[in-house]
């Protein structure tokens, strides 16, 4: 692996870490001071963390899934899941859906899909508002 594929990955897997933070902070309703409190961190370590400049150790990860009340595997595949997502955004906005993601929303009614259409919908506005390009979401088959 070339020393910029070795840095690419790197902050693939703390942006990774930082977003699967920030959502299991936001389900809880967290402030950053609340999950300080509750991890023994600093904010200003924890918020470099959820913005992918930081890299936790071990030990810190394992203080965190503590302060989520999950286990240390739980939160390392969070973040496993995460990064096997962000794998697929090019295929996916060609229209070209890994199998394991057609085959989950084969499965779902109407409804369903509807309330998928939204979130991605959501993702996209989140992502121009952010200032990055909103992404072409439509299903081309």
């Amino acid at each position: 692996m070339s020393k910029e594929q070795s840095s690419a990955s790197g902050t693939s897997y703390r942006e990774a870490v930082g977003r699967t933070l920030r959502g299991l902070r936001a389900e809880r309703g967290w402030s950053l001071r609340a999950l300080s409190e509750r991890a023994g961190l600093s904010i200003a370590f924890l918020s470099e963390i959820e913005r992918g400049l930081k890299e936790p150790s071990g030990t810190v990860l394992s203080e965190l899934a503590a302060a989520f009340g999950v286990s240390l595997a739980d939160l390392l595949g969070a973040v496993a899941r995460d990064l096997t997502a962000t794998a697929y955004p090019r295929d996916m906005l060609a229209g070209r859906l890994p199998p394991d993601l057609r085959a989950a929303l084969a499965q779902l009614d109407e409804a369903d899909l509807a309330e998928v259409t939204r979130y991605a919908e959501y993702l996209g506005w989140r992502k121009e508002s952010a200032g990055g390009e909103k992404p072409d979401l439509t299903v081309h088959e």
